[in-house]
């Protein structure tokens, strides 16, 4: 087989194993020799190539026209490391030096990767590692980074950005319109005041217009797909080609989101805090980033509480019940995972296929079980119609665990004495929390009109736009959808949070940005309001 440059460049550069399959070499700070895959360029240049900055430390860009031309630092690229960020005395000795080093050489490049010196002849910083690499997969390497980032990714032109959300044709009506409805006055405002910056070049006399570069119209269109899901592949696949989008916003299906993720994978479009009780329970990914864990996280976080009951009886039986779809049996098999690793518990795991299935299940276990203690249900499909039937079965039961999904019904018509039986999972900031940007986030809705129908939807639709606004103008002009991936992991956790969630965050590679629930009971049922019962469990 040919050797392929670019191809083992890559795995060099992203996973750390060299041509032979074996983990890099070398030494690193302190003299230290290393024979490790996380070593690899990536972990600190990013996948992207353009760098990051971290604890003071700015590492520096390797992207090919970074590195084949001389050094030159652009204040808009620079700025939030210039400005927003603590930085190191090297950093601002280097930035401040009138001499910058010379464009490097294909030889160049091997002998500061392996000596660490530059082509100025400087010394570079004890972090960075100085490899054993061999001549072959060094020409595979700088062939690599040679064309790293070196031309933007589709979905974007020299005067428009292009964007879609996804919706599917059976997603709740009123839900839809909540999400579209924000986007669209979003994208309205970000128009009109990008027009107007371009319109008017020298419109800051500091720094602001710096970034006239970045300035770019918002086309966002929306994807509706059919009710089938084994045809939304396909049917993304046909919109995409009809106009490539750098990016998906939002978006929403009933059920599984695995398609969706799937093709985002597959064409490396990020795909941007879609709203989803179910993100993919087995494929792992880069370019699709979720607000947490849907179900799963739900199912682990009540897993977690029971698990560290102090006053339960570790013998009581404990049943499950699960609509067999996969929006049940998802949750049920990490719940009972989780509760079967302790292994003094029992459990009764009990699919069922619709309504009528679930009450004769449930009839049969009361009556093979003199005491029914915690039952936990994971409705699926099921859902609709599962707090009515409840109504009827819950006398001999001591507590019901539910996700939180079922908080959105009517609740006032529930018996008053099933109220203190009924325990939720609650992924979501409680309400009485005080959080500032919620108060902007409302303001700026009431100013332009928009109607708050589903405040949780919009809040967290208007998150997503705010962040991604928020990226893209750090990004520049360099549209890299790695880069503008970076930047999201980075900015997640600041000042946006619109208070949905406790914390919003994302580490490097983490796709879920809020890890916890709580487990909550109902407060009131005419106003819908909860309490807890537990801290924030994070599983």
């Amino acid at each position: 087989m040919p050797f392929d440059n670019s191809a083992i460049g890559e795995q060099i550069y992203n996973q750390g194993i060299d041509s032979s399959g074996k983990p890099l070499e070398g030494r690193t700070e302190g003299d230290i020799e290393f024979k490790d895959a996380h070593f690899n360029c990536a972990q600190c240049h990013r996948r992207s190539g353009y760098g990051s900055s971290e604890g003071g430390n700015y590492v520096l860009p390797v992207t090919g026209d970074s590195l084949f031309n001389p050094r030159n630092f652009d204040r808009a690229d620079l700025f939030k490391k210039l400005f927003k960020e603590s930085q190191s005395k090297l950093f601002w000795a280097r930035m401040r030096s009138a001499y910058q080093r010379p464009a490097y050489t294909d030889e160049s490049l091997a002998r500061v990767i392996r000596e660490g010196i530059d082509p100025s002849g400087r010394k570079l910083s004890s972090l960075m590692p100085r490899y054993k690499i061999s001549d072959r997969d060094m020409a595979g390497l700088t062939d690599y980074i040679k064309h790293l980032s070196s031309h933007n990714d589709p979905g974007v032109d020299e005067n428009t950005i292009y964007f879609a959300t996804v919706v599917s044709k059976n997603a709740n009506a009123g839900d839809k319109n909540a999400m579209l409805s924000t986007i669209a006055k979003f994208v309205e405002w970000l128009n009109l005041e990008t027009k107007g910056n371009l319109d008017h070049p020298n419109f800051s006399p500091n720094y602001r217009s710096d970034f006239a570069k970045a300035f770019r119209i918002w086309n966002h269109e929306v994807w509706e797909l059919s009710d089938n899901p084994a045809d939304w592949l396909k049917e993304l696949a046909a919109y995409y080609e009809k106009q490539p989008v750098f990016a998906l916003i939002g978006g929403m299906a009933d059920g599984d989101w695995s398609p969706m993720h799937e093709f985002c994978e597959n064409n490396k479009v990020p795909c941007l805090f879609p709203l989803t009780q179910m993100p993919p329970a087995e494929q792992s990914g880069h370019y699709s980033v979720y607000f947490n864990q849907g179900l799963l996280l739900e199912a682990k976080a009540t897993a977690k509480y029971l698990l560290k009951e102090k006053s339960a009886d570790p013998a009581a039986a404990m049943a499950v019940f699960y609509s067999e779809d996969a929006e049940g049996s998802n949750p049920a098999k990490a719940f009972t995972e989780m509760l079967n690793a302790d292994k003094t518990r029992a459990i009764d795991s009990v699919p069922v296929k619709d309504m009528e299935s679930f009450r004769h299940e449930w009839m049969k276990y009361v009556e093979s079980h003199p005491e029914v203690g915690t039952v936990v249900v994971w409705p699926g499909r099921l859902k609709g119609a599962i707090l009515s039937e409840l109504t009827a079965l819950f006398q001999k039961t001591e507590r019901i665990f539910l996700p939180s999904e079922l908080l959105q019904a009517d609740l006032a018509g529930l018996p008053q004495e099933m109220m203190p039986k009924l325990y939720f999972s609650y992924p979501y900031e409680l309400p009485a929390a005080y959080h500032p940007h919620a108060f902007r986030v409302r303001a700026w809705m009431d100013t332009r009109k928009l109607e708050v129908s589903n405040a949780r939807i919009q809040f967290n639709t208007y998150y997503a736009l705010n962040l991604l606004q928020y990226s893209l103008e750090h990004v520049v002009d360099h549209f890299s959808r790695d880069y503008l991936l970076e930047y999201i992991e980075h900015e997640a956790e600041n000042a946006l949070n619109p208070g949905t969630f406790p914390r919003l965050s994302l580490g490097p590679e983490q796709r879920f940005a809020s890890k916890g629930a709580y487990l909550v009971q109902i407060d009131d049922p005419e106003s819908q309001s909860v309490k807890p019962v537990s801290a924030w469990i994070v599983p």
